[in-house]
């Protein structure tokens, strides 16, 4: 203990000033995650197509981020973390007070999923640059894992509000939700910079042919991981009848258990490489998908349902991975907003395609297709080169810039 607090005292104070931040905006996450799809459920009453369709607009700003980043290129890094927190706390909020309707719910759920995937590109960078040479994936995993540890706030939160509130349970979630958005913000726009910190976030566009691998495992996993955010939660809620309370109970669980296992997962990529992580993330998967669509013993269903959302931590090898193959630092956000693009151009179609199969031939049909996806990905881990054998690759110095 006394080893970890002389740790935390020596470090960089922006990089705390960063975690904190992090932690506020956690707790955000978690209030959403556990209450979003109980929140669609009894406010609009929407049918599991219906359900799959508004993916399309959820993710729409993902698909967007490309253009967001490029816009934002001139300024630092640590300012679109500013820009991703206020957001969210405008989104949240419209949603708690201003959605009488269900068109005036788009707009403010647009507003918030802006915030939300914006932070994915700030998450990664900031990361990276916070991190000692060899260490990325640990800097990555302590970053995830406060997020995760914050989460528990949140969803403990719907927990008990759920117990407690009544027809209010949305709004106050909501309300402390964007209050901790706030929180955030201020953080954020309090971090001091560091020298390389202050820097912009980088080119306004990249894609090249080396990165193509990086490419690939986003659009998989863009796929993947809309089928299970969209439907794994849908089939406890609807099929299976699944409280507030009982989805803030799972949420929690996969909470704390993500405090340890992304920090895990983070050494384990420094340790033995970004291909075996994809590797095991693709068998993973096709264990999932065959205990969704064919296991109807609840224990086992919220079980699989924990361990997809603690399979998310892949994130942290794809962005070790691309660290290791960009030709310059610069590269780095512009190529993790494009591969945030990739995953979700496939994304925002996967769910409408989903809600489809589900109301022609059953839920199952829908883990079934996304069974699939896990052979695609134990194929496209095959050809990932994480430079295991030869050493990774010297990133090219950044051309000088002139006076």
């Amino acid at each position: 203990m006394n080893n970890l607090l002389s740790r935390w005292r020596n470090a960089d104070p922006a990089f705390k000033a960063f975690l904190f931040g992090v932690f506020f905006l956690g707790i955000n996450s978690g209030i959403i995650s556990s209450a979003f799809n109980n929140y669609l459920n009894d406010s609009f009453r929407m049918s599991a197509d219906a359900r799959g369709f508004l993916e399309f607009p959820r993710e729409f700003p993902g698909f967007m981020l490309i253009f967001i980043t490029g816009l934002l290129a001139a300024l630092p890094v640590r300012q679109w973390a500013v820009i991703t927190s206020l957001l969210t706390a405008v989104g949240v909020a419209g949603l708690a007070f201003l959605s009488p309707t269900y068109n005036l719910m788009l707009v403010w759920m647009l507003l918030w999923s802006t915030g939300g995937h914006l932070f994915m590109t700030v998450e990664s960078v900031m990361g990276l640059r916070f991190a000692k040479e060899g260490g990325h994936g640990r800097r990555l995993g302590q970053i995830s894992g406060m997020t995760n540890f914050a989460a528990i706030a949140g969803a403990g939160l719907v927990w008990i509000l759920a117990k407690t509130a009544g027809p209010r349970l949305y709004q106050i979630a909501f309300l402390a939700a964007a209050a901790a958005s706030l929180m955030s913000a201020y953080l954020f726009s309090r971090m001091k910079a560091a020298a390389e910190d202050s820097a912009p976030g980088g080119k306004r566009f990249v894609f090249r042919w080396k990165y193509r691998n990086f490419y690939i495992l986003n659009i998989l996993f863009g796929a993947r991981k809309q089928i299970f955010l969209t439907f794994g939660p849908w089939v406890l809620v609807t099929v299976y009848g699944a409280s507030p309370a009982l989805m803030a109970a799972l949420a929690l669980v996969s909470y704390f258990l993500g405090v340890v296992f992304r920090q895990a997962f983070g050494a384990l990529t420094d340790k033995i490489g970004e291909r075996k992580m994809f590797i095991a993330d693709a068998l993973i998967l096709l264990v999932i998908c065959g205990g969704f669509a064919f296991s109807t013993f609840k224990p086992v269903l919220y079980s699989l349902f924990i361990l997809d959302s603690l399979m998310f931590a892949t994130r942290i090898a794809r962005t070790t991975y691309l660290n290791k193959i960009a030709e310059q630092k610069s590269d780095i956000a512009p190529t993790v907003s494009l591969g945030v693009t990739m995953d979700h151009a496939v994304s925002m179609s996967i769910p409408a395609v989903g809600g489809l199969l589900w109301a022609a031939y059953g839920y199952q049909a829908v883990f079934l297709a996304a069974s699939l996806l896990s052979v695609a990905g134990f194929f496209a881990a095959l050809a990932v080169d994480d430079g295991r054998r030869r050493g990774p690759a010297p990133l090219t110095p950044e051309p000088a810039q002139p006076d």
